[in-house]
């Protein structure tokens, strides 16, 4: 009896336990991020200025294909995201909020194409703003994992999924 009320005591303390703030011990981080705001890939780092804010900017790309079709254009965009996500909780596992802009380094040889992932069409403005909103888990050992959902403002207004992997530091 005495082993199984120091089980079911330890159990529930776990159960319990204060999640470690992370964010703060961990303020920088690198992270690949797959789809997300470059469509395809970017790898990023960010910096975590207080409890509730973190700023970051990264490089990536996608291919693009000729307008409208599966055509494959030969041509790379390349982008630069920055950003600015809000948490909404200290602990290491967080509902967050985000917005930013892709700025697009090659625009004049890529502009009115689409993007090979997505079919996002490649607005006439070198600037993509993005929003979205996710969930992001900094363990304690320093791994990041984060989910968002985005709105991607291309020619139009585009529904769009991220999974970043990463560590933070």
């Amino acid at each position: 009896m005495r082993v199984l009320i120091l089980a079911v005591s330890f159990l529930f303390s776990t159960l319990v336990a204060e999640a470690a703030h992370t964010r703060v011990t961990y303020p920088s981080a690198v992270s690949v991020e797959m789809l997300g705001r470059s469509m395809l890939y970017s790898l990023n780092y960010d910096q975590v200025l207080n409890d509730n804010i973190a700023v970051g900017a990264g490089f990536g790309s996608v291919s693009t294909n000729f307008r409208g079709t599966d055509v494959d254009a030969n041509q790379t965009a390349t982008f630069v995201p920055a950003y600015m996500n809000y948490y909404f909780m200290k602990e290491a596992g967080s509902p967050f909020v985000t917005g930013g802009v892709s700025l697009i380094l090659n625009h004049a040889s890529v502009k009115g194409k689409d993007t090979a992932t997505g079919g996002l069409e490649i607005p006439s403005s070198s600037v993509m703003p993005t929003f979205g909103g996710g969930y992001e888990n900094r363990t304690d050992n320093g791994f990041l994992f984060r989910i968002a959902g985005y709105l991607v403002a291309g020619k139009s207004l585009t529904p769009w999924l991220g999974f970043s992997f990463g560590y933070g530091f």
